[in-house]
Order: structure tokens, then sequence, then C-alpha cells
């Protein structure tokens, strides 16, 4: 039993050190249950995306999301006319200098009530960087490309997700970040909710997030 006791307890202590990106996630929307028969082209939301070497692959990541939700990703041209269109952002800042205390063990001198009550300090500094996603979706017939007013009366969801942390890219974000987004695809239109998603690999000196 007293076993069984310290392995329930090693695994409850790894599994709150495991990495993990800590995520909020607001949206708001008018779209139908999800799904629905309906097909979607994915789209850059502006040309610095557009010109981004891992736009495809981020793309194809958000792509396979939408199909887990039953919707159909169809290519913006030279087929059939999407019923809708999802622009898809992603951006990361140049991080933000933090400074930290690090504590290190008192010496081992002294009498027994002063050993081991000292503790010095030395302050240490690490990046944190702001990383957001956002996919905005349009009703593709009520969208006038050159007209932003049009955009404004088309769009039918709006999401974002945002985190900071250690990772310094987005790649070993985008995936967490893309799952807390579609955690619960479409969401209370409205909603603010944190979502925390595990990962296998940590970046950085802690978490990944």
């Amino acid at each position: 039993m007293t076993k069984f006791l310290g392995a329930l307890i090693l695994s409850v202590a790894a599994a709150s050190c495991a990495p993990s990106v800590r995520t909020n996630v607001a949206v708001t929307h008018m779209l139908p249950p999800p799904g629905a028969m309906r097909t979607v082209a994915i789209q850059p939301y502006n040309e610095t995306v557009a010109s981004a070497p891992d736009f495809q692959a981020y793309s194809a990541r958000l792509a396979a999301h939408l199909q887990a939700k039953g919707y159909t990703v169809v290519a913006p041209a030279g087929g059939p006319a999407p019923d809708y269109i999802a622009f898809f952002l992603y951006r990361i800042d140049g991080g933000t200098a933090v400074n930290q205390l690090e504590g290190r063990p008192a010496p081992a001198t002294g009498t027994i009530i002063t050993y081991g009550l000292r503790t010095a300090f030395s302050t240490s500094t690490r990046r944190i960087y702001m990383r957001a996603v956002t996919v905005e979706i349009v009703d593709r017939a009520r969208f006038r490309p050159n007209d932003s007013a049009s955009y404004l009366g088309a769009r039918v969801y709006s999401g974002s997700v945002v985190s900071d942390g250690s990772c310094s890219t987005m790649a070993p974000v985008i995936d967490p970040m893309l799952t807390a987004l579609f955690a619960d695809f479409p969401g209370q239109s409205g909603g603010l909710r944190r979502v925390d998603v595990p990962v296998d690999a940590a970046c950085g000196l802690d978490r990944l997030g």
C-alpha cells in the first residue's frame, strides 16, 4: 500500500510539472452548428503571413482542425466558390526581458540554529515572448474583397488565442494554440476561456507556454 501511494504521489507530481502551453481564447461568432456540410477556403490574413515560409505548413494544420469539425476545406481558387473564407493570422513578438531571482542553498557553516536558513540570491534575465493566433471566417457570398465594411458585415466567426512563454518561435506552439482554439469550436460567442494544452517537449527554463 505504501509503495502504491508513493507511486501515485510521484505520478501526480510529474503530471503537475509536465510542460504545457497556457492560452487565453476569445471567440465571437454567428456560425451554424459545426460542419453543416459547408466548404471553407483558407487564406492568409495579410501579405506578411502570405510570404511567410511556414504558412503552407501551418494552414494545413488549421485545415485538419476544420475538417475534424465537419468542414470541407477547398482551394481558394480554381474550383467551386467556397461557402466560407477563413483568414489565418499568427505572429510572435521579439520578446521582453524579465528579471528573476534565483536562490542558492546556504553554505554548510554556522550553528544548528542558523544553518540552512540563509539563502543567497542572484538575478538572472530571461525573455518572454507573446504569441497570437487569429482565425476569422467570413461568408464568401456577402464579402467584397475591396470593401472593408463588407468584411465586417460578412464575418461570422472571430477566434483568437494568445499565450506567452520562453519559446522564441511559433513552431513549438502553433499546434497547441490551434488545439486550444478548436477545443470547443465554435464555442460560446462572447466568451473568454483559459485552456492549458499539455505538450511533449519543454522550451526554455520551465514550461513551454
